[in-house]
């Protein structure tokens, strides 16, 4: 799981700072510096995963991984989405404009401050975990600027969640009915284009007090390009707080019944985001209980810009589609 969130950081901040950089001014520095600081954690962490179920101590600084990703994402979303809601807006009068650019020069002071906070959090674990013997799989030296390693992958979403500024509170309502309605269909896909906000309404889903009360368990997982089933597989049983060290030792085939097992016991929504294309579901399907004809009581949420998927993963999916 902290793999995940932190490729899901690096991802995301190398995605604004493409593709949205105007509403990263005046921080695009420390932004750019922070993405290529989470790459270098990113080196250390494979190895430390492998061991923290050996030390409690490294174990606790992997879990501190994931919040941190999580937090640097936060951060400059946040910051990103304030600049840009208010440069959509118009600014009537002087006054205004004058009062915008105070608030502004506060916010940019903020996020700085948070930056470095966070870089200084991350060269402290890196520290840490060096000292009990994880080594970086490569070295920072050799590492190429972050600005020349950038790929289109997903468009970033906010972990805060705020109504106003994401605007999806009646998708969210729908979408939630739909999860709920137990003769419905086992796989429902936000689709749409990409930086339309298709991650922002699944991490709305995931959040929300309904989807947490209705289902046993629940797992938000980015689906890498390309995409690695094993790593995706592990990342769902993680996400349901089922996954032990033996199953690190278990052949695909036995991971994936094992996943396909609790997804009949239990009551699950899996939510996979950014699954790009046919090839890829079928890689991961094995583990799905909707894809290998046996009854279910668990949901599949998908976000995908490939509106071919819906009827492949399930002929009686639902599509959502994002405008």
């Amino acid at each position: 799981m902290a793999w995940s969130a932190v490729t899901s950081a690096v991802t995301t901040i190398g995605n604004l700072l493409t593709q949205e950089a105007i509403y990263l001014w005046g921080v695009e520095e420390e932004v750019d510096r922070l993405q290529t600081e989470l790459k270098w954690m990113q080196s250390s962490l494979m190895e430390a995963e492998t061991k923290q179920s050996k030390d409690e101590r490294i174990r606790l600084w992997v879990a501190e991984i994931r919040e941190l990703a999580y937090d640097a994402e936060d951060v400059v979303e946040e910051f990103a989405l304030k600049i840009g809601s208010k440069n959509k807006g118009g600014l009537p009068s002087r006054i205004k404009r004058s009062a915008c650019c105070l608030k502004e020069g506060w916010m940019l002071h903020k996020t700085r401050s948070k930056i470095e906070k966070i870089i200084e959090r991350i060269n402290d674990l890196v520290r840490r975990l060096q000292a009990y013997g994880v080594k970086e799989l490569k070295d920072r030296g050799e590492e190429s600027s972050s600005s020349t390693e950038r790929r289109e992958s997903r468009p970033p979403y906010p972990h805060i969640m705020d109504d106003n500024i994401v605007g999806l509170v009646d998708d969210t309502e729908g979408l939630v009915k739909v999860l709920k309605n137990e003769s419905g269909c086992k796989v429902v896909t936000i689709c749409g284009m990409g930086g339309l906000g298709k991650t922002t309404l699944a991490k709305n889903i995931y959040h929300h007090h309904q989807v947490i009360d209705y289902f046993d368990h629940l797992a938000f997982v980015y689906v890498s390009q390309p995409c690695r089933k094993r790593n995706v597989w592990e990342d769902i049983l993680s996400g349901f707080k089922t996954l032990d060290d033996a199953d690190r030792k278990k052949r695909d085939e036995d991971l994936a019944e094992k996943l396909c097992n609790k997804l009949e016991e239990k009551k699950c929504l899996v939510i996979l985001d950014d699954i790009w294309t046919s090839e890829a579901w079928d890689s991961l399907k094995p583990a799905f209980p909707v894809a290998t004809g046996r009854d279910s009581t668990s949901k599949i949420l998908l976000t995908s810009r490939n509106r071919g998927i819906v009827p492949y993963a399930d002929v009686r999916g639902k599509i959502f589609l994002i405008r």
